[in-house]
């Protein structure tokens, strides 16, 4: 062996054994996720790429967020909208509240009201009352006040011919005389009470032949003795000597009758 082979030797520098570089499948676990791919008879596993997060630059905006964006701006109703809604609930919850408070008033005013109108009524139908009464009395009235002043109980007829009427009553003497008269025709007629002791006899001696024409009739009827003469007509009835004179116009027996006997 020369020299140059031995400086050779020398130089070689003896390694120990290397680590083996193949990966043992039984001990390393496979990522999740991750793709097994052959090349050259190699197995490589490919991780999968972790995903860039979507970031849209600031300032930038999509076509659906501008149309979001209008929309919002279109439906929000802004501060003058706001207060007049406001103004307008308020107003129709006080209409609303008003009509009610009318709805429950009503029957109480409308109570009111036909109790007022009852009452107008009533207060009408009174008064006529008393001045029908009054009108009706009135003859009576003022008979009695005439018979306090001549000491006479004096009556009044009650019946009546068809449109004669009260017109005065007259007291003198120890007699009263009623005055009737029909306004329309102006007929009129008057009755004399005079208070007296004669009978019917008495009276057909004392008055009735000498006043009357000698044609007179005598008409009996309730108990009464009535003599009748064209114009004239007399009768006695309870100490009391009537006499009828028709001073304008005429009256039937019938009516002469029916005013003795209501007497």
């Amino acid at each position: 062996m020369s020299s140059s082979d031995q400086s050779q030797s020398t130089s070689v520098v003896h390694r120990g054994p290397r680590l083996s570089t193949t990966i043992d499948r039984r001990r390393v676990a496979r990522p999740s996720n991750s793709r097994m791919i052959k090349k050259n008879g190699d197995t490589i596993i490919k991780r999968p790429q972790p995903k860039q997060p979507d970031i849209t630059p600031v300032g930038v905006r999509t076509q659906q967020q501008k149309i979001v964006d209008i929309s919002m701006k279109t439906t929000r109703p802004t501060a003058k909208q706001l207060k007049e809604t406001a103004i307008e609930k308020a107003l129709a919850s006080a209409v609303k509240n008003s009509s009610k408070k009318q709805a429950k008033k009503s029957p109480r005013v409308q109570f009111g009201f036909k109790r007022v109108m009852l009452a107008l009524a009533c207060a009408a139908v009174a008064v006529f009352a008393i001045v029908y009464f009054v009108n009706l009395n009135a003859p009576d009235i003022s008979l009695k006040v005439a018979a306090m002043q001549t000491g006479i109980e004096a009556s009044y007829p009650s019946y009546v011919p068809r449109d004669f009427s009260l017109s005065d009553i007259t007291s003198e003497n120890g007699k009263i005389t009623l005055n009737f008269k029909n306004p329309s025709t102006g007929d009129a007629f008057s009755l004399v009470e005079e208070k007296s002791s004669w009978d019917s006899n008495t009276l057909l001696n004392n008055f009735v032949r000498e006043n009357f024409d000698k044609d007179f009739t005598t008409m009996r009827e309730q108990g009464l003795t009535i003599y009748i003469d064209n114009i004239n007509a007399a009768w006695v009835n309870g100490g009391v000597v009537y006499k009828l004179n028709v001073t304008s116009g005429s009256l039937t027996k019938k009516q002469i009758r029916s005013i003795a006997v209501s007497l």
